[in-house]
């Protein structure tokens, strides 16, 4: 059998005006890596990460040269920045409109309890937050530590986004003044959770009762709330002194002698049996060196001073 010739095909054939196609490239050895082992949300993040780099670094160098070609300060110019940023914020709806500053417990028909106006007078000042500011630069912290200092209260600052900053003031009450120990000292004033003013002014609250002794400030409250009850005792009450930081012993206008309580809890049946007394039989015009009101079933033991009219027993009229 002949043989049978293979055909030969032959190429394209280009001219002089023809380009040939280029050869294809292999790619480089990091090419190649790059897209064999490295991950592309890995390649996306580091490409990125380089881009803000370089950004950041440029912006810094704008800075500088801004700063020096306008002849002023780094603060000057980071001044005029923060002013810029306040402005744009303004245009996005992100600026503060309103500061308030309100009392605790607020309710829904009552969401901002109001303050005496001289105290919120004192904390907008303080609170350093004006109109305009860039709600994420009123720093709530840094507004707490301002208003804390003026010893008005507890401060609790929130950001009420988009522009608004509330503050809630536990504001302090004063309650007594407070003399810690009983053989001289200096007097303080002292408010319901027994904590002492630093910068009070004692010739404001010179009516206010006085309680002496160790841990006698922390419990005036409750001995001040106690005495309220009963007016004729308040009116005469001139001070109280802490014994054993369990119970008081009360002195009150007019007598030279104390009027010995029973502990804190027995308080209250205590002065309720002496204001009975009172009431009944002058209890505390009498003559008596001593009255203790320490017995149960609001018998008093009365001491009288030596030489006097005999003391009327308890319910004698």
């Amino acid at each position: 059998m002949p043989k049978v010739k293979r055909p030969q095909i032959a190429g394209p054939t280009y001219d002089d005006r023809d380009e040939a196609p280029a050869a294809p490239r292999s790619p480089s050895r990091g090419q190649a890596r790059r897209a064999r082992d490295v991950p592309y949300s890995v390649a996306w993040f580091r490409d990125r990460i380089a881009t803000y780099a370089l950004g950041t670094i440029i912006c810094g160098a704008l800075m500088l040269t801004a700063a020096a070609w306008m002849g002023g300060t780094l603060g000057r110019f980071g001044q005029n920045m923060n002013n810029g940023f306040n402005v744009i914020a303004g245009w996005a709806g992100m600026a503060i409109k309103g500061v308030e500053v309100c009392g605790p417990g607020a309710t829904t028909k009552n969401p901002c309890p109001e303050l005496d106006p001289e105290v919120v007078k004192q904390v907008l000042e303080a609170s350093g937050v004006g109109t305009g500011v860039a709600t994420v630069g009123a720093d709530p912290y840094a507004i707490r530590d301002r208003v804390d200092q003026l010893e008005v209260g507890t401060a609790s600052v929130r950001r009420l986004w988009p522009d608004r900053v509330r503050i809630e003031i536990d504001q302090r009450q004063v309650v007594a003044l407070w003399q810690e120990h009983s053989n001289g000292g200096a007097w303080r004033v002292v408010d319901q959770n027994g904590r002492a003013f630093e910068k009070a002014d004692l010739t404001k609250y010179a009516d206010l009762p006085r309680v002496i002794g160790a841990n006698a400030a922390q419990a005036a409250t409750g001995l001040v709330a106690a005495l309220k009850a009963y007016p004729n005792l308040a009116e005469r009450f001139e001070a109280a002194y802490r014994v054993g930081e369990r119970r008081w012993d009360i002195k009150f206008r007019g007598r030279a002698d104390l009027v010995v309580m029973p502990e804190d809890s027995q308080l209250k049946g205590a002065l309720d049996c002496v204001n009975l007394q009172h009431a009944a039989n002058d209890l505390l015009n009498l003559p008596a060196m001593r009255i203790d009101a320490r017995r149960e079933n609001c018998t008093l033991a009365i001491q009288p001073i030596p030489g006097a009219p005999p003391v009327p027993a308890p319910g004698d009229a």
